[in-house]
């Protein structure tokens, strides 16, 4: 995987806010954390991605960063002196993770510094993900990011929910302003009826839709995805993996690809189908992160006929 990568004007860099983690699989550790993900693919899809987190001074901590290096700005990660690196105990059932995470982490208190309040100011994107915002640390760190993010940047929001997170007695505000603030938000379908149940809304859909204009990716799972646009409804079909890898990451990639062709300029339509096939080839490999050689990266973004 080459590392000499395109620097993109500043408008089209990408600030993404949120956990670093290790995922502990049953035969060896996978860089992961959500936000974490989409920065390594937006990184080595050749996107300027800058990643706001923050890790211990562990060798944890460490490793991570030189492993993002490879394609990410980390600059902007924080170290902390107390707290170790975040991790998550993964188990596969049918294909399918399942996590067990561990608190008391360095990412549930990521900070918003002046440097993070200039690259935002700086740049054209700033995607955020909910497990970040959880703790009271996190939320004050991340709403003084969204305010700097207010003036230049197109503000992506990936929900990343799961069943247990609903005990959470601070979740529904934390949803609550993440929406709020999206200009482009994804979530899958499990997900949708998360939202409808948590917050009492009917229809999830049109109610995010009525909102304002923005964008909105449905994912489901191997059948594709739906984007909906200010007035358009467009269908994505699902692109098969190849069999022998996980879905852990998919998600992250998706969006990855999404938001980093919509830098591109592309239309929504070819966004969306370069933003399946990488989904895919991630879900043809273990782990979220996978690296792909430049010859593969080409493929996956060429625009489709």
């Amino acid at each position: 995987m080459s590392t000499d990568h395109k620097r993109f004007a500043p408008d089209q860099s990408v600030v993404v806010w949120g956990e670093v983690l290790w995922d502990r699989f049953p035969d060896g550790d996978k860089l992961g954390g959500a936000p974490a993900n989409v920065a390594w693919h937006l990184g080595q899809a050749g996107g300027w991605a800058q990643l706001v987190s923050r890790v211990g001074d562990d060798d944890d901590g460490r490793r991570a960063l030189d492993q993002l290096g490879e394609v990410v700005d980390t600059t902007l990660v924080q170290v902390d002196p107390e707290r170790a690196t975040g991790e998550v105990m993964v188990t596969l059932d049918g294909g399918e993770p399942r996590y067990t995470l561990v608190s008391g982490r360095a990412w549930e208190r990521i900070a918003c510094t002046e440097l993070v309040r200039q690259a935002i100011d700086e740049a054209g994107v700033f995607v955020y993900g909910t497990l970040a915002l959880r703790t009271p640390e996190g939320f004050a760190g991340w709403q003084a990011a969204e305010v700097a993010s207010r003036r230049t940047c197109l503000r992506a929001y990936d929900l990343n929910l799961r069943p247990s997170d609903r005990g959470s007695n601070s979740l529904r505000e934390v949803l609550v302003a993440a929406l709020a603030a999206a200009d482009l938000i994804k979530l899958n379908d499990a997900e949708v009826r998360m939202l409808g149940d948590w917050l009492g809304w009917a229809d999830p859909l049109a109610t995010l839709r009525a909102d304002k204009p923005r964008v909105i990716a449905v994912t489901h799972g191997a059948h594709g995805s739906t984007l909906y646009g200010a007035s358009d409804v467009i269908e994505i079909p699902g692109v098969r993996a190849t069999p022998g890898g996980d879905n852990v990451g998919c998600g992250d990639a998706y969006l990855a690809i999404l938001v980093h062709t919509m830098t591109l300029g592309w239309d929504l339509a070819a966004c969306g189908h370069a933003a399946s096939r990488w989904a895919a080839a991630v879900a043809s490999a273990r782990g979220a992160t996978p690296s792909f050689e430049d010859a593969h990266i080409l493929d996956l973004l060429e625009p489709a006929a």
